[in-house]
């Protein structure tokens, strides 16, 4: 076997996987052809990402400490831990006031031809209050929760898990697959 010919094909080898491997990554961080961003979307700013974010959290602790407040109520619960994390935000509504506005013209020409135009013209504006920078609000809808984790003392007894359970299910008016209550560690 030659030596020369096998480390020559063995760099190329390495070469192609490299070349592979840099295609992907710009792809993946989005500088590549197949980023479906990049056509007709708009990117977020990520001042707007924050400011969601931030506005997802505090509800998160929100619901968290009331769910603590709650639990640690019951009998047989003792310390507890609670940990919700939410799929969406607040959704809203605003009203919004809709105007159509239709023209139609005929025109004759002199041959005799008619043509006719019709021009449509549509507004949906959000209805804002007089004097108020605020918007009328139609719906305001809860956000989702994508799950809870309850860590509790009394959560070894079968009965103080179940009634746990049961609880933040009613509370948040969750599916049961969403929540996870485990006992607390350290005893």
């Amino acid at each position: 076997m030659n030596l020369t010919k096998y480390i020559s094909s063995e760099k190329t080898l390495v070469g192609l996987v490299a070349l592979v491997a840099i295609g992907m990554s710009f792809i993946y961080l989005g500088k590549g052809p197949e980023n479906p961003m990049s056509k007709t979307q708009a990117v977020p700013t990520s001042s707007s990402i924050a400011a969601s974010g931030s506005k997802i959290t505090a509800l998160e602790k929100e619901l968290e400490n009331k769910l603590q407040a709650n639990l640690s109520l019951m009998d047989g619960v003792g310390k507890v831990q609670v940990s919700v994390s939410l799929a969406t935000g607040l959704k809203t509504e605003y009203a919004r006031n809709q105007n159509v506005t239709k023209n139609t013209s005929k025109e004759t020409d002199k041959t005799g031809g008619t043509r006719e135009t019709t021009q449509v013209t549509e507004n949906n504006q959000v209805v804002m209050p007089n004097g108020s920078s605020q918007p009328v609000m139609v719906m305001e809808d809860r956000p989702e929760v994508a799950g809870v984790l309850v860590i509790a003392e009394g959560a070894r007894d079968p009965k103080v898990r179940e009634a746990i359970h049961t609880s933040v299910q009613t509370l948040l008016s969750i599916p049961s697959a969403k929540i996870t209550v485990v006992p607390m560690g350290g005893e």
